[in-house]
């Protein structure tokens, strides 16, 4: 009977405690949220590089990490996009002209994606951030994709678009974790 009343009176105390879990995760060592997201990614090595080239305090949260990749998915993307029109008014063969066009609209879905994003990121609306997250992968796979369609052209944008790909994958674990 002792433990009966023992455990009921907790119980509140345990609902609680279960009720705020998910908002602790702001509060982990950021070198351990850093490694958990970049475990998760393709290249861990690049990942790593970019969190950690721009932290801006030792004492980081996952807010401030979402922040650090949608700033730089943001920045690469309008690169990409500036350097695929420089590409576009270079070239005269047509598959290479064909390709680059749909990478120079899937860099401009995923710019204005990322632009989306920051705003909602900067209104403090997690769930709008991630909703203007979610299409940026399959923009980004598009331009991919376009230089395996015969006739293959050699593509110009593999680099980038790697790198793009694994900053829209760090954006989006990144998302998960802030609205989790």
């Amino acid at each position: 009977m002792a433990f009966a009343k023992c455990f009921y009176s907790l119980l509140p105390l345990l609902v609680i405690f279960l009720a705020i879990q998910p908002t602790l995760s702001n509060a982990q060592n950021p070198e351990e949220v850093i490694n958990k997201i970049c475990r998760s990614m393709e290249e861990f090595g690049f990942c790593n590089q970019t969190f950690h080239q721009n932290l801006r305090s030792p004492a980081a949260t996952v807010a401030d990490l979402a922040q650090i990749t949608i700033e730089q998915a943001s920045s690469n993307a309008t690169n990409t996009h500036a350097f695929i029109l420089n590409l576009l008014g270079e070239t005269t063969e047509p598959a290479l002209k064909n390709a680059l066009t749909e990478c120079e609209n899937a860099y401009k879905i995923v710019g204005d994606s990322f632009q989306r994003a920051l705003v909602s990121f900067n209104n403090k609306d997690y769930d709008g951030m991630r909703d203007a997250e979610r299409d940026t992968p399959r923009a980004e796979a598009s331009c991919t994709t376009t230089f395996n369609t015969p006739p293959n052209p050699v593509n110009p944008l593999d680099d980038r678009n790697r790198q793009m790909r694994i900053l829209i994958a760090m954006a989006v674990v990144t998302a998960s974790e802030l609205t989790s």
